[in-house]
């Protein structure tokens, strides 16, 4: 991101323009010892993870959000929000996260642009932790569907006595041609949620259309989070079922080359690929793919120190009628965060994945970092 072309914008515009314009962000990285099929540092031999230390950004951003009061009780509201490396990789592009103008009043708020769904801006209860993209140190294959969409438009209601609701329309603006139909993969996504006095309990649903014609992508997705936060106690339990299509062919080794959700996997492909092996002829990869998985995660704060306790299960997946034996998961995340200030935080966790998969590695990640929010 070119930041010295942001800043002459900034003091570019008129006094009046920048009242009401708010700066914020969270800076975020760690230390990181990981032995994952994710990390940079590959696979030995054998086809299992090796382990190293890494330097890593825990998901920084920067964002810049306003408002105005345009009379009648309707404000007109704005915001860019950008993801930032602290370890100096990937790229920090201009508006990459929400990013977004709409009208809000008494009845809601309405937003047009690129918009998390509803998941990843109201949920994640299960997941409270800090770490990178190559660890398991929090609960990523869980969350994995939680992210944003381009063109598209938010409504988000009112409170009404703890409950209230959100539904997103993500347009296709490519409409493919495959095998002379032309496709029309929009995104369709609701939330639901009720909290009171601690309390919560909130659903997501995501469907994708034509996923069946392209033979790869989500068809529907639904999670459930309940639980209570409140008197330094933290409870969360969630459920989810993802249903898409398998959407490649196996390779000449009857290894799994992408299991399509919205992410192009369903779990880890390289852990599933084993409990494919001895079978996957008998599957059609034009089928549906199902998985199920349920997470759980308590915590109690005492003073400045709060330690977690993550449990995630994922059930073997299906292909059409047929079980796909081992290809299930059992993970556990033990993590604490030291609130140095009202705004930093020291945050350490250990994680480990266990694949049922014969002959698949188990994986394990350990963090160590800092997380400033300004």
């Amino acid at each position: 991101m070119n930041k010295k072309l942001i800043a002459l914008a900034l003091a570019a515009l008129p006094a009046a323009a920048m009242a009401d314009v708010t700066i914020y962000g969270s800076i975020r990285a760690g230390i990181e010892d990981n032995k994952t099929y994710s990390s940079t540092f590959g696979t030995n031999a054998q086809g299992n993870p090796q382990s190293g230390v890494q330097i890593n950004d825990w998901t920084s951003r920067i964002g810049f959000k306003g408002s105005e009061d345009v009379g009648n009780g309707l404000k007109a509201i704005w915001q860019v929000e950008s993801r930032l490396h602290m370890d100096g990789t990937g790229s920090d592009n201009l508006a990459t996260r929400d990013t977004f103008v709409g009208l809000a009043g008494d009845w809601g708020k309405v937003r047009l642009g690129r918009l998390s769904n509803y998941a990843n801006s109201d949920m994640e209860q299960v997941d409270p932790g800090y770490y990178s993209g190559e660890s398991v140190g929090g609960l990523g294959m869980f969350t994995r569907l939680d992210t944003r969409h381009n063109n598209a438009i938010r409504y988000d209601s009112p409170n009404f006595y703890g409950f209230s609701y959100a539904a997103l329309y993500a347009a296709d603006e490519t409409r493919a041609n495959v095998n002379g139909t032309r496709t029309n993969a929009q995104l369709i996504n609701l939330g639901l949620s009720y909290e009171n006095a601690g309390y919560f309990a909130k659903y997501n649903f995501e469907n994708r259309g034509d996923a069946n014609k392209v033979g790869a992508g989500l068809k529907d997705w639904h999670r459930l989070e309940a639980g209570y936060n409140a008197n330094n106690i933290y409870v969360a339990l969630g459920y989810q079922q993802v249903r898409g299509y398998l959407g490649q062919a196996l390779d000449s080794k009857n290894n799994v080359t992408g299991f399509a959700d919205s992410t192009g996997v369903v779990y880890n492909v390289a852990a599933l690929n084993t409990a494919f092996a001895s079978s996957a002829s008998t599957f059609d990869v034009t089928q549906v793919v199902k998985t199920k998985e349920l997470a759980l995660t308590g915590g109690y704060t005492f003073g400045a120190f709060t330690p977690y306790l993550s449990y995630a299960k994922g059930y073997d997946a299906t292909a059409g009628s047929k079980t796909i034996s081992n290809s299930g998961y059992d993970q556990f995340v033990l993590g604490l965060d030291y609130a140095v200030s009202k705004r930093t935080e020291v945050y350490t966790s250990y994680g480990h994945v266990n694949w049922k998969a014969s002959g698949v590695a188990s994986e394990n990640s350990f963090g160590l970092g800092l997380i400033h929010n300004f």
